[in-house]
Parts: C-alpha cells; structure tokens; sequence
C-alpha cells in the first residue's frame, strides 16, 4: 500500500530522523531531490539526499523532530510542516531551532523539499 503524501513526510520525520532510520530513508526519496532554498536550489541523487541526513546525525548524539503544524494540500503531492528540533551535542549542549518545510511527494516518494532556512529557537 502506498503512503499518502502526509505519511511519507510524518515518517521522513518521526522514524527517518528522529528514529536514525537511514534504510528507510532510501525508501521515502525518489531517485532525485531538489532542495529548493530561497534564490537557489540544488538537485541531490537519493544517496545524496541519505547521506546529507547522515552527515547531520554525525554532529550530534541525539536529535527530535516535533511537528507541531502538518497542512497536506489537497492534491495529495503537497505538505507543509513547521516543525522544532532538539538537538542535544556529543558534549550534552542542547540546541533548539525551528523553521517550516514544503515537501511535494510523487508516488509516496519525497521528489522536492523548499525550505526557508532554519533559526536558533522554538516556535512561540
């Protein structure tokens, strides 16, 4: 059974993320993602997108994603998050940081992600 487009993205988060679960990450891309950020945008094959998810993890000891806003569009190819992260350093320091995600899914596989950049904080 496919995943409709707001389980892909709620699994992306909760298990690929929160849970480490890279395996499954390869499952959730397509063979390309682009990452579009404001003035840019950068195509990564799935091996790229896995291995930026993996790089990031490399940095810390623990990491949570809370998505306190999910709006899936009605096309079902479109989700929206704003999400909060804790991220807790090698050392125990805790990082909080917040920003919000557009993801567009084809055929229950992650295809583009826009993004806004993400800041030091939690959403109020």
């Amino acid at each position: 059974m496919t995943r409709t487009a707001r389980e892909v993205v709620e699994t992306y988060n909760f298990v690929v993320w929160n849970e480490r679960n890279f395996d499954l990450a390869h499952e959730l891309f397509a063979e390309t993602v682009i990452r579009h950020e404001v003035g840019e945008a950068h195509t990564l094959t799935r091996e790229q997108a896995v291995k930026r998810i993996q790089d990031v993890w490399a940095l810390f000891g623990n990491m949570i994603f809370e998505l306190p806003v999910v709006v899936a569009g009605q096309d079902n190819e479109h989700v929206a998050i704003v999400y909060d992260t804790t991220m807790t350093g090698k050392e125990g320091d805790v990082v909080h940081s917040g920003s919000m995600e557009i993801f567009r899914v084809i055929d229950g596989r992650i295809a583009e992600v826009w993004n806004c950049g993400r800041k030091e904080g939690r959403w109020d």
